[in-house]
């Protein structure tokens, strides 16, 4: 038995990664038909920031179910594009819901709402649509952790991403802010004629 243990051991420092590779995790760490990756800190003095993001840019274009970013400043600002994202998304639907709301009660609050939602919906299409990173969200509760193997990771607080399947999520929002492009155009051109 110890030497059975003992192979495990070995096998594992075999099976460590140097800290500036992306690392895929075996299979079996992680759910069925899952796949993660860990990006680990770079402690070599050239650029740990860019070779990051090139290391998390293959991740994401790769389609990784899970990415584990351990670089702090790299998570962070990964953290933020991503929360900028769902901002828009969420501006665009509440406000294109309430834009549709009102519009058969105050027809002149309506349209700054339908503004709103139809710019956020733009800015959102034309900026972060195509961007991979659009596809992930950030697991800020650790509902996650089971998924990655505990024992590879040299960070305490590493950053999580989970690639979501956003194609409902476009839709809904592409149609609540199609709806208010369409009520705002018929708006502007009601008063325009009026």
């Amino acid at each position: 038995m110890a030497s059975t243990n003992e192979g495990d051991v070995e096998r594992r420092k075999a099976a460590t990664p140097s800290d500036n590779e992306v690392v895929p995790v075996e299979s079996y760490l992680c759910e069925e038909d899952h796949d993660c990756v860990i990006i680990h800190e770079v402690f070599d003095g050239q650029a740990p920031l860019e070779k990051g993001e090139r290391e998390l840019d293959k991740a994401m274009l790769a389609r990784h179910s899970t990415i584990v970013i351990e670089p702090h400043q790299l998570g962070e600002e990964c953290m933020r594009y991503i929360r900028v994202g769902n901002a828009l998304h969420k501006s665009a639907v509440l406000s294109g819901v309430v834009a549709l709301g009102m519009s058969g009660f105050r027809w002149s609050w309506s349209i700054p709402f339908s503004t709103v939602s139809v710019g956020c919906a733009a800015v959102y299409h034309f900026s972060w649509q195509h961007d991979p990173a659009c596809k992930y969200q950030v697991d800020t509760a650790g509902h996650y952790l089971h998924r990655i193997p505990l024992d590879q990771l040299t960070a305490t607080a590493p950053i999580i991403l989970l690639r979501r399947d956003d194609r409902v999520r476009k839709k809904l929002h592409n149609t609540i802010a199609g709806a208010c492009g369409v009520l705002l155009v018929y708006q502007l051109f009601s008063y325009a004629t009026s």
